[in-house]
């Protein structure tokens, strides 16, 4: 490892010192740059991705990357260092990852640079980039070069494990997204901002193993045992495109694709395969979406992992795809989720505006939509002449680290379970889907989660004696108050809502938003009401225009309105759902 450093430190000192890849101001007090180009990536690539790159002298650009996250961008203009921010969708989820380019030539943009530029200066990566020209006066050479040895040592293993050679350079080894070497790597390590800032956590996908790594103290290495082959995986994403052409013979394509222990949401293959030809024929489908390359999320052995994937069908927001996925003779399979029943459960935060009164309240939300059923059995879906639906599960538990920290029982009329211990978001509501989570429970939830010691578990019995079906992994933390009162939300812009206020039923809309950083819009929702009239219920419908026309499906009777509710949906980087509800009648 003192070689690989002392390589780094002479790199970056010729850097420094003019050499042949870089140029001279006409002041002759700083380097400009040239012609850059790298991937941007983790593991999975940053498909048609945007990458923005600016200076401590104010200039800026944007430009984009290809299907296989690889892009190009002129900085002649543009003083060292710059900095750059690549922003879009990995395994169906926002991402914004970091670099940083002191010469021209290769600059990657992955976790790891990430962690090198919050590690070189103290600094949350996203923080730096915001404020590019008093956080590039915090770092050199010798900070990046010492950032990026300290990070070698933690994954000396998993490099030697995936074939990167010790001397490559994370910011500047030109590297593709195609699940080996440098790609691999990213694939199989968890990246995340630790305490204090300029702190990186860094945990094994595979052993769960964490280690903490900073520029000034000697990390422990991860393990790198008994690591899947994924040199196919991306196999997969081909398989499914071809799959969903149409949705004619789609079953008998898919097929083919499902591991011999397929189970989702309670369906075996063939159940499976039946509600996708149905919702095929509901237009409720993948058919003619194209899969991006598989993220892994985690590995539970070397033939079993969980992947996630973006999905962009035409007329759609792009929605991710989560399964996980097993090795076998033929390649890797989709292998379902194990779940024994119909589930939903996801992190979010909710803010309502309340026009009538002037009033604002943020609540974080746990969305748990468990039902008793089996995907292809639950009564939700009714089918003419159909037995009664079968029950799979009457309790579950949440358990982290084994022990139960929610408990779930049935409610018959809804036929779901539901957490005795948590309060729902809307007490209005007969058959609850959102619920409240204090800070207590977060702090236990989120502990376990990063620890991957959080699992939900079915039982056939309300005693919570006869565990049915295999365990359940959630996949985001939840938002502490703390979080919660320092985020910013979706919010309508001044002139929409004046807009809003005077529309009906009849009006053409136009709504325009807010969309803070770090958070990517998703969907809107538009319901108007008047007592003894339609409706007037509009969505954006796939669109992402901002701003968005809604004119589709006018009321004209509905001309005093005395109910009025706009919805805006986003995402933030670990796939949580953030909604801003404006009450405006």
């Amino acid at each position: 490892m003192k070689q690989s450093a002392l390589a780094l430190a002479i790199a970056f000192a010729l850097a420094a010192c003019g050499g042949d890849d870089s140029h001279s101001t006409s002041g002759g007090n700083a380097q400009t740059l040239g012609q850059i180009n790298g991937t941007a990536a983790s593991g999975s690539p940053l498909d048609n991705g945007s990458i923005t790159i600016k200076d401590v002298q104010g200039h800026s650009i944007t430009v984009q990357t290809d299907a296989q996250g690889r892009y190009s961008a002129d900085l002649s203009q543009f003083a060292s260092p710059a900095l750059l921010e690549a922003t879009g969708l990995i395994g169906g989820v926002p991402v914004s990852l970091h670099s940083v380019a002191t010469q021209t030539g290769t600059v990657n943009i992955t976790p790891l640079s990430d962690a090198i530029l919050s590690m070189s200066s103290d600094t949350e990566a996203n923080e730096c980039f915001l404020n590019a020209a008093v956080c590039a006066a915090k770092f050199d050479s010798a900070k990046l070069n010492q950032s990026q040895a300290s990070l070698k040592t933690a994954l000396a293993p998993l490099m030697q494990a995936v074939g990167l050679d010790s001397r490559a350079d994370l910011l500047r080894t030109a590297f593709a997204a195609d699940k080996t070497g440098h790609d691999k790597l990213l694939e199989m390590v968890e990246v995340s901002a630790g305490s204090p800032p300029g702190t990186i956590r860094l945990q094994s996908k595979r052993s769960q193993v964490a280690s903490t790594v900073s520029r000034d103290q000697k990390p422990s290495p991860l393990p790198a045992d008994d690591l899947p082959d994924l040199s196919r995986l991306d196999e997969l994403a081909e398989q499914l495109n071809a799959a969903y052409l149409s949705a004619d013979g789609l079953d008998k394509r898919l097929a083919a694709l499902l591991s011999d222990d397929f189970q989702f949401d309670g369906d075996n293959a063939a159940q499976y395969l039946a509600r996708e030809m149905e919702d095929a024929g509901y237009g409720e489908t993948y058919v003619g979406g194209r899969f991006s390359p598989p993220k892994v999320e985690t590995c539970y052995s070397a033939a079993l992992c969980q992947i996630s994937m973006t999905v962009r069908v035409a007329g759609m927001a792009p929605s991710y795809f989560r399964m996980k996925a097993r090795l076998q003779k033929e390649g890797w399979k989709l292998a379902g989720n194990d779940s024994p029943v119909s589930l939903q459960m996801d992190a979010g935060a909710r803010q309502i505006i309340s026009a009538p009164d002037n009033g604002s309240a943020k609540v974080s939300l746990l969305n748990l939509v468990l039902s008793q059923h089996a995907r292809h059995d639950n009564p939700v879906y009714s089918q003419p002449d159909r037995p009664a639906a079968h029950i799979v599960a009457r309790s579950a538990q949440l358990l982290a680290d084994g022990k139960a920290i929610l408990t779930l029982k049935e409610n018959a009329e809804c036929a779901q379970l539901e957490p005795q211990e948590l309060a729902s978001a809307n007490p209005d509501y007969h058959c609850p889907v959102n619920y409240l989570t204090p800070d207590s429970f977060a702090a236990v939830y989120n502990d376990a989660l990063s620890r991957n010691a959080l699992k939900l578990r079915f039982y056939a019995d309300d005693r919570f004696a006869q565990p049915v079906g295999k365990d359940f992994s959630p996949r985001a933390p939840l938002f502490t108050a703390a979080e919660i009162a320092q985020q910013a939300f979706p919010a309508l812009t001044s002139d929409t809502l004046q807009a809003l206020a005077k529309a009906n039923g009849a009006s053409d809309l136009k709504l325009a938003w807010q969309m803070p950083p770090r958070l990517w819009f998703n969907s809107l929702l538009l319901d108007m009401r008047q007592k003894g009239q339609p409706q007037r219920i509009e969505d954006n419908a796939g669109a992402l225009a901002n701003p968005l026309t809604l004119n589709a499906r006018k009321s004209p009777t509905l001309t005093s309105p005395d109910f009025l509710r706009v919805t805006i949906w986003s995402q933030d980087k670990q796939g949580r759902g953030l909604y801003t509800r404006y009450q405006l009648r």
